[in-house]
């Protein structure tokens, strides 16, 4: 795992600058501490860095990389978890091989099959791949965004990297905030691909590439072109061995590495699944780490999570997060996540991940299963929508669900079930901020921002669910695509590599992903009970007394503190002369949000977060200021 960084003139005659490059790699040494490279092409004004976390081919798997005759060029940041079948056919072919790396597998794959060669890669991977020859790039991330890739085109000069921080050294680049970006993350709490809150600045969506040639507009297409279908003929027995050799395999392929794994263990059925699996396939005692608050309640799962390592018998590591370390962190983790994503778990996992990294330097988590297999209690929200279509259309329901106090998952299941369109009740059920209070909430809507961007963005992977055959199985497709992939992922990312650990997640493996993207609904959400095949299969390695636990997630009492001190220090950013949120909407409103949740009238603890997450941000890459928000 590592950090990519590069840039191409590839319509100016300017020359790449050796200083200019330096400074993007090392502002992803984080990234990669282990070494750094760089390549030039001065004919072609082009320029390849690298950072470097070694993992797998510590001698000689050094990047840039490069063909037998020089003419390939790759920077890649991941891991190929089916190299070593790739590696033989190649081999049959006639191709040799000097590294026993992943990345010179890509290489010679690449040689092979062109951009087709990214339809056969089973991993996680942000990559870019120079054509000498031909005098063009390419840029790839992996089909559900694991890895990110971010990149600035101007029309004469495209600069690209792991990280946004590489494309901000660039010193004539402008910072503005997208507007229509803006928009979009009030509904959905992060910006979808292709989109960041930096004008000009884009994500590279899930399973793309971009290819970009002299004289040419470069041009995105899709790799990822497997469309899902439901197979209804599968017995549940059958459904379930089969599950469980998929999930077996996945294990085994991620653990491939040269240096020790480990894993991030919760109190739930996800981890400990892994755990278990993972010690099969372990010399010595595996090494797992949990995190948790102080108190009982949701956010504190350390009592399950010693229990479970007991049963699979690691080596367990653990650490108790107080509020003020959390707090502390919060206002400076903006500066490594690079977006205002307003999830309350960024703190969480950046110090687990820095408890493992003093150990590790590769970790397995269970993120990834909950959107394929329904593991969210939204996925239940709207199989009721689904059973009683016009019981939320009844004035006398609407009226009572509203009035119920602090209960946002009802009101949420209730908004999403007065539309009647699929589509819509998809982009409801994620909606924090609804187009009737942005009304109230921002200052002066720009013409030019449009409000059905946010669907847009969604109809773009409900067009490829036709073949799927509920409601249910699409929302979870489009869910694997996007919210998992620009909100949880991307966070996951940014935090482990923060403390250059490499994130493994193998309920994503794409042999395993197809499979389950085929299943009838049924076998996902039975009843109440989500990930239905998952829990079943879990019989096989883990007690039952695991597999029923509760549901958590991992939580944090974010809640209480906006209920208390928090809430004040959020009225005091905001009310500066200079906030962001006095700049683009109505404090007064914001002010009426805080009231209403400290009473404990409406439970706005997202709306509230995202707005201090985006004031928080702002003050990191706009205005170059720390910001102190204490342990009220």
């Amino acid at each position: 795992m590592c950090g990519i960084t590069g840039v191409f003139n590839y319509n100016s005659d300017r020359p790449i600058d050796p200083e200019s490059l330096n400074r993007m790699c090392a502002s992803i040494a984080h990234r990669g501490p282990d070494d750094q490279g760089m390549f030039f092409d001065n004919d072609a004004r082009i320029g390849l860095g690298h950072r470097r976390l070694s993992i797998i081919d510590l001698a000689t798997g050094a990047q840039p990389m490069s063909s037998a005759d020089k003419n390939i060029w790759i920077v890649f940041n991941g891991e190929i978890y089916n190299f070593p079948e790739l590696k033989k056919e190649l081999i049959a072919g006639g191709f040799r091989f000097k590294t026993t790396s992943d990345t010179e597998v890509i290489i010679y794959l690449y040689q092979a099959y062109r951009e087709k060669a990214l339809e056969r890669l089973n991993g996680i991977f942000a990559l870019a791949i120079y054509d000498k020859k031909e005098r063009s790039l390419l840029l790839a991330r992996d089909k559900f965004g694991v890895k990110p890739l971010y990149y600035h085109d101007d029309g004469q000069r495209i600069s690209f990297g792991s990280e946004i921080k590489t494309i901000l050294q660039d010193k004539t680049f402008t910072r503005n905030i997208d507007l229509q970006a803006l928009d979009n993350y009030l509904t959905f709490r992060y910006s979808p691909s292709p989109q960041t809150l930096i004008q000009g600045i884009n994500k590279l969506p899930p399973g793309h590439c971009l290819k970009i040639m002299p004289g040419r507009e470069p041009w995105q297409s899709r790799f990822d072109n497997k469309a899902p279908k439901t197979d209804r003929t599968i017995k549940e027995s059958d459904a379930i061995a089969r599950y469980q050799e998929l999930l077996e395999n996945a294990v085994k392929r991620q653990m491939i590495s040269d240096v020790p794994v480990g894993l991030f263990l919760s109190g739930g059925v996800d981890s400990a699944v892994l755990g278990t699996l993972m010690q099969k396939n372990h010399d010595g005692k595996l090494k797992t780490f949990s995190i948790g608050f102080r108190g009982k309640g949701d956010h504190n799962e350390l009592d399950d999570a010693r229990k479970t390592a007991r049963w699979i018998g690691s080596e367990h590591h653990e650490m108790l997060l107080e509020k003020k370390e959390y707090l502390d962190f919060f206002a400076r983790s903006f500066y490594y996540v690079e977006e205002p994503v307003a999830e309350t778990t960024i703190p969480a996992l950046y110090y687990v991940s820095k408890l493992a990294a003093r150990d590790l330097k590769v970790v397995l988590a269970g993120q990834g299963a909950d959107e394929p297999m329904a593991g969210y209690p939204r996925y239940f929200g709207i199989s009721l929508i689904l059973k009683y279509p016009r019981l939320w259309k009844n004035g006398l329901v609407k009226s009572l669900i509203a009035n119920l106090p602090r209960n946002e998952r009802a009101k949420r299941t209730a908004y999403a079930g007065g539309f009647d369109q699929e589509l819509d009740r998809f982009l409801a059920v994620h909606t924090i901020f609804t187009p009737e209070q942005k009304i109230f909430l921002v200052r002066e809507p720009p013409a030019a921002v449009r409000a059905d961007s946010a669907r847009t963005l969604m109809a773009d992977l409900y067009g490829r669910t036709s073949s799927l055959s509920d409601p249910l199985s699409k929302l979870l497709y489009i869910d694997a695509r996007m919210n998992l992939s620009d909100d949880l992922l991307l966070f996951n990312d940014k935090m482990a590599m923060a403390n250059s650990l490499e994130m493994r997640v193998p309920y994503l493996d794409l042999e395993l992903m197809d499979f389950l993207e085929s299943l009838p609904v049924n076998l996902k959400l039975r009843g109440r009970t989500g990930k239905y095949i998952h829990k079943k299969a879990a019989g096989k390695w883990l007690p039952g007394e695991i597999i029923n636990r509760k549901k958590r997630g991992f939580a944090t009492p974010m809640d209480q503190w906006l209920q208390s001190g928090l809430s004040d220090t959020a009225k005091r950013l905001f009310a500066l002369p200079d906030s962001a949120c006095r700049q683009y909407f109505n404090l007064d409103y914001i002010n009426g949000l805080i009231d209403s949740h400290i009473k404990r009238r409406h439970n706005y603890q997202r709306h509230i977060f995202m707005l201090l997450s985006f004031e928080i941000w702002h003050k990191t890459f706009f205005e170059n200021k720390e910001v102190d928000i204490g342990a009220n």
